[in-house]
């Protein structure tokens, strides 16, 4: 009995020590809960602050942004007035010694920089017009509100009067510039003296035969090109019409097209786009006809003598034109071209007609017009009108490498031992080898760069 009463007591104990340890971990348990309890209190309350935060901080960059892009949508209207500051910013970046005898500026826009560098180290500055020198009057003129357009305008006049010296391509826009009190120099865009051979491409390009007539046009088209396209239409089939051309803009380039395809006129005009300088006066010589699309409504366009006209020339390449004064002048002086005076799509073709009937004539004047009209022909007086320098720093917004004007006033100098910089915007700049030259240009649009980079030729 008493065994069994030992065994059960200690049965007893053992299950009490059990119980007791069954309690001691249950509040174990208990108290750890609590500290969870409480630290998930800790982080809720860490969470909601943090939350708290960022919702602040998210209605903070909300209200931030709004009031940005208000006052951007404000400030948008004179961006073209933060570009004239661009280009001496981002000279200003740069330790590229710019110093020099004459400034030449392409267009109002650059001479701002070109008066800094003038003011900080002496020398001439001249700016070349080669359009109108309002924006409102340029082919694409911008989209300007009426108060940025005033202030680009003023100060390009201001500009402009402070100049030792003016530039332009054509008599009409000459007489233009005369108000401002500078000098004003007429420098024709001719080229070189050169005798071309025909390409003997053309037409494989656009796979027609030999029995082909063909119609070319060159240069930047901003309006008119259906026109053309629809007198087109109104010739021969074995007439076809070569645009070595850039539509712009982009969409316009699809109005263009589409009309086009809707004429059914897609197998007789031939878009090629531009040709390199280059190879484009032996491309010309395969034609049978040039033809210049302006439009005299234009206010640009009113005063131009563009390139197209001296390439014609060169390729003794007889032209149709519009009926603008320069070209007027010119086809009158020189013969190798005609006018219409009609500029419906009837119009277009019947001159058309009858300029080919009269291509030997015309070619004969124009080889005459070649030998005079040439870029050699202007050089002494050119360097003469620049103060004969031993230095000239060129400035351009458009990529100089590709700006056959300024190139040839780039070989002019550097063939004579004048050192020209050239300084401009570019993302994609050619490689060109002129002596005595160098290129400098900048890539960002909006000064985010890190100021002036040397373009390195390669011999």
């Amino acid at each position: 009995m008493r065994a069994r009463a030992e065994r059960a007591e200690q049965r007893a104990e053992r299950a009490e020590q059990r119980a007791q340890a069954q309690r001691e971990q249950r509040l174990k348990q208990i108290e750890q809960a609590q500290v969870v309890k409480k630290q998930f209190a800790a982080f809720k309350e860490l969470t909601a602050e943090r939350r708290e935060k960022l919702l602040g901080s998210l209605t903070s960059t909300r209200e931030r942004l709004a009031a940005t892009t208000e006052l951007w949508t404000v400030a948008r209207r004179y961006y073209a007035l933060f570009r004239q500051g661009l280009l001496y910013d981002e000279i200003a970046k740069s330790d590229v010694d710019l110093a020099a005898d004459t400034y030449l500026c392409l267009l109002p826009s650059t001479v701002p920089a070109a008066l800094v560098l003038s003011r900080k180290f002496g020398g001439r500055v001249i700016c070349d017009c080669v359009e109108n020198v309002e924006v409102h009057r340029h082919s694409l003129a911008p989209n300007l509100s009426p108060a940025a357009l005033e202030m680009v305008n003023t100060t390009a006049y201001g500009a402009l009067a402070q100049c030792d010296g003016l530039m332009t391509v054509s008599s009409s826009v000459a007489t233009t510039l005369e108000r401002f009190g500078p000098p004003v120099r007429l420098q024709p865009n001719y080229r070189r003296l050169e005798s071309p051979a025909p390409s003997g491409t053309l037409r494989d390009r656009c796979g027609v035969g030999e029995d082909a007539t063909i119609l070319i046009t060159t240069g930047n088209v901003v309006e008119g090109f259906e026109t053309l396209v629809d007198a087109l239409a109104l010739l021969p089939d074995s007439f076809h019409l070569v645009a070595l051309v850039r539509l712009s803009p982009a969409a316009y380039e699809e109005r263009v097209r589409e009309h086009i395809s809707r004429r059914g006129m897609t197998a007789r005009v031939h878009l090629l786009g531009f040709a390199p300088y280059d190879e484009l006066p032996g491309l010309l010589m395969d034609a049978d006809l040039g033809i210049i699309m302006l439009d005299p409504g234009n206010a640009n366009h009113s005063v131009a003598l563009p390139n197209r006209v001296f390439d014609f020339v060169t390729s003794v390449l007889p032209f149709v034109a519009p009926p603008l004064p320069e070209f007027e002048a010119f086809v009158t002086e020189h013969r190798c071209g005609s006018i219409t005076h009609d500029l419906t799509p009837e119009g277009w073709a019947k001159e058309i007609a009858s300029a080919l009937t009269h291509t030997s004539a015309r070619r004969s004047a124009a080889h005459v017009a070649r030998q005079s009209l040439t870029w050699e022909s202007q050089e002494e007086a050119l360097v003469h009108f620049l103060g004969e320098p031993g230095s000239v720093t060129m400035l351009g917004f458009r990529d100089l490498t590709r700006y056959q004007r300024f190139l040839r006033i780039a070989q002019t100098l550097g063939t004579r031992g004048t050192q020209v910089k050239a300084v401009f915007f570019s993302e994609n700049p050619a490689e060109v080898n002129i002596p005595n030259t160098e290129f400098f240009y900048f890539s960002d649009r909006y000064g985010r760069g890190s100021g002036l980079q040397r373009l390195h030729s390669h011999d």
